[in-house]
């Protein structure tokens, strides 16, 4: 396998937009999710968005051998880092695909900010194995983020998998079990029931409870985990810097029959801004999408973040998401319009 140099940048492809429209958010790169897979008719994609930020430099690896592609054209990898809006398009188009291209692909971004690398498994079935259908490899929709609520600290992800899969949590190498100290909740999302809303909670929290916490989700097509630092620097968090974060399971309303509303609740502070994609493009406000970002009454540095859609019709189906960002910290919900 060929090798590059780690430090050399993959082109930026740039959509004709404009400097207005291209927001800077200065800051380190940041994921909006995990790498996720998306079959193609010659290969597989392996994608995700990045928050955009100018001066990209993305290196991609399997098995920590980095790959050929960026600068140079080559017929088995490519890759691409497309600015959409405020956002930027990170993927690896594989093509060609054999039994020798399973193992985990990882990608490495930088900018002068910092670093960021994300992470995905590509598992390649037995040519002569029965074809299984309806199955879904867990995947984390949303990843591990955490949020206080009194004297309770609550873990939270949003996990896609089909047959539904086994979670676990633990803390470093320590498998939890559920005690006074931590308590478990898990519950199916009412618009995809293959989405599952799981939850650790640790009560009265303090510096001791501080450590890396990882949740794995395991059915019988694979499985995944990911990594969530909690870091204490005494006690309760405080409420002058929050991370901007999505708090409670995101809510699809439909106040009249020619009007549906999206709506987050957020906590967050400085004030967050807020994106809403459906299917992986911008949604573009006009006189029939609204999107609003209002406080709430019930909490400091709470908000709710709302997407008004009037006299829907077919075209507005679709798998939208609302990311949230600030200073601190940046989180997602999803929705589904069938």
């Amino acid at each position: 396998m060929t090798t590059v140099n780690t430090t050399q940048k993959t082109p930026i492809v740039d959509k004709g937009l404009d400097a207005q429209t291209i927001k800077k958010l200065p800051g380190p790169p940041e994921f909006t999710e995990e790498l996720r897979l998306r079959s193609e008719t010659d290969g597989v994609l392996l994608e995700s968005y990045l928050i955009y930020e100018p001066e990209h430099q993305a290196t991609w690896f399997k098995d920590e051998v980095a790959l050929l592609g960026a600068l140079d054209f080559d017929e088995k990898y490519q890759p691409f880092l497309e600015r959409r809006g405020d956002w930027t398009y990170c993927a690896l188009a594989i093509r060609h695909l054999s039994q020798d291209d399973a193992g985990n692909y990882s990608v490495r971004v930088k900018n002068k900010y910092g670093e960021k690398a994300n992470h995905v498994r590509l598992s390649m079935k037995d040519e002569n194995a029965p074809t299984t259908v309806g199955v879904i490899e867990p995947t984390f929709f949303r990843k591990p983020s955490s949020r206080q609520e009194g004297t309770k600290l609550h873990l939270e992800c949003e996990i896609e998998a089909l047959p539904r899969p086994d979670i676990s949590w633990s803390k470093g190498d320590i498998i939890i079990q559920e005690n006074d100290k931590y308590s478990f909740y898990r519950v199916v999302q009412p618009s995809n029931p293959n989405i599952h809303f799981v939850r650790l909670t640790i009560n009265n929290p303090s510096t001791e409870d501080g450590g890396n916490y990882i949740v794995r989700a395991v059915n019988s097509v694979g499985e995944k985990d990911c990594t969530l630092a909690l870091n204490f620097g005494g006690g309760v968090e405080s409420e002058e810097n929050v991370p901007a974060r999505v708090y409670e399971q995101p809510q699809l309303l439909q106040p009249n029959p020619d009007t549906l509303v999206l709506e987050a609740h957020i906590h967050a502070n400085p004030k967050p801004k807020i994106s809403w994609l459906c299917n992986g493009d911008f949604v573009k406000e006009n006189e029939r999408h609204i999107s609003r970002l209002e406080k709430r009454a019930d909490g400091l540095n709470k908000w709710t973040a709302s997407l008004t859609i009037l006299k829907p019709v077919k075209s507005d189906a679709g798998d939208y998401k609302c990311s949230c960002k600030n200073k601190w910290g940046t989180d997602f919900t999803t929705f589904q319009l069938g």
